[in-house]
């Protein structure tokens, strides 16, 4: 439902020497939920901090963070209950048409046509990914993806640098990489690889494997041979000895100095950071070719709840604080590991000597795709629940598991998720 102009109270407000923000006595409050509850959370909170001391007396920010903020949200927003409804959040782009589509959101095109927001200081491909019937649902604040760090104190000990060479590590050259460390007799003390697990495993690998579409029409259509014979690959790694037995910790492993290759998010970045005297990169994730590579990007995206008792400055303020946000957020990249969007903040030059700077190109390049699926959440969900079995256990029917996600996903949806 698009928002009430209010053009001529603005007009009065210039009249009158007011800023976009300053049409009440006291702060304003605005509430504001967040996915981000590990380390980057902390850089996320120290934004916050710092908006609220420069905007201190005119607009105080509270920053909740949650592990699914989306679950608490749909409950108040269908229910009604207008004052636990946060005034912005910040969740995830895939998550967004299924939201439209339940009533959740409202469209933020009153932020940019009356506040503070310039829709030339964000990639137009990422708006046009929240935007419906001509309303815009969401407003970028990163890029996030599953990529590949990369110990470089090990790669330089058994002399695999030529593997890094192009830009990429292939399923063949991680092979290849554990033959050398199983020469050198340090199988088992070094493992070569770990998995991510889930969807951010899985789905870019099914679509440079087959050379297929995994979303098709609108529909999710996978096709349970090319998924099987994708998860063999997985399987060879282990049955190898080269990934990490399944109970351990890939993370500790990665930092002690005992793993090659550890699959995780962008937002790992923030805590490996912090760790003194850890050599590392980061990189796509593996792939079977670099001519056929492609790696599955997200977005953290800003979008507002619907709530009737929003007021107009309360969404003015609002469109100043992500604005302000996005102005600043080049410690999103430098000290939370991620890859901030905004226009000014990617031609800075500390932008580009982010290791993870390369995903910055997503949806630009064909090798670094966002998706679009209205049932993401599920599908994602239905990943999550096959997991690794397929590739650690012996006796899992492959050719099974792109079924039983299917299945899962078009049961929900036809039970009317």
């Amino acid at each position: 439902m698009s928002k009430r102009l209010i053009s001529v109270v603005l007009a009065l407000a210039l009249l009158l020497g007011l800023t976009s923000v300053g049409f009440a006595d006291d702060a304003i409050e605005i509430e504001f939920w967040t996915v981000f509850t590990g380390d980057d959370g902390q850089t996320l909170q120290k934004l916050v901090d710092q908006f609220n001391e420069e905007y201190a007396g005119k607009i105080k920010v509270n920053h909740t963070p949650f592990n699914d903020p989306y679950t608490n949200l749909y409950t108040n927003v269908q229910a009604g209950v207008t004052d636990d409804i946060p005034d912005v959040m910040i969740g995830h782009v895939e998550r967004v048409p299924k939201m439209v589509d339940d009533g959740i959101l409202t469209d933020v095109d009153f932020l940019f046509e009356e506040g503070a927001l310039d829709r030339a200081n964000y990639p137009e491909l990422v708006l046009d990914r929240t935007n419906y019937d001509g309303y815009q649902y969401g407003i970028p604040w990163d890029f996030n993806a599953p990529v590949l760090y990369v110990n470089m104190d090990l790669i330089a000990k058994y002399e695999l640098a030529d593997l890094l060479e192009d830009g990429y590590v292939t399923f063949d050259e991680i092979l290849k990489a554990g033959e050398t460390i199983k020469a050198a007799g340090d199988l088992g003390d070094i493992a070569v690889i770990s998995y991510h697990g889930g969807f951010n495993e899985f789905v870019a690998r099914y679509e440079e494997f087959g050379q297929v579409e995994l979303i098709q029409d609108g529909n999710l259509v996978i096709d349970p041979q090319i998924w099987g014979d994708m998860l063999a690959r997985f399987q060879e790694q282990n049955n190898l000895g080269y990934s990490i037995p399944r109970e351990d910790d890939a993370r500790t492993r990665f930092i002690g100095g005992s793993l090659l290759f550890f699959e995780n998010g962008t937002w790992t970045n923030a805590t490996l950071m912090k760790v003194e005297g850890l050599n590392y990169t980061a990189m796509m994730m593996p792939v079977f070719s670099p001519e056929t590579a492609l790696c599955r990007c997200g977005s953290h995206t800003w979008m507002q709840p619907e709530n009737e008792d929003r007021t107009e400055e309360e969404d003015l303020a609002v469109a100043t604080f992500i604005d302000w946000m996005g102005a600043h957020s080049i410690i999103w990249g430098t000290e939370a590991g991620q890859v901030p969007l905004y226009k000014s903040v990617t031609e800075m030059p500390e932008f580009a000597e982010l290791e993870q700077c390369f995903l910055g190109e997503a949806g630009t390049v064909p090798h670094i795709k966002i998706y679009r699926y209205n049932y993401w959440s599920t599908f994602t969900g239905a990943c999550g629940h096959v997991g690794l079995d397929p590739v650690y256990d012996p006796d899992y029917d492959l050719y099974s598991a792109g079924v039983t996600i299917q299945k899962e996903v078009d049961d929900a949806i036809a039970a009317g998720i």
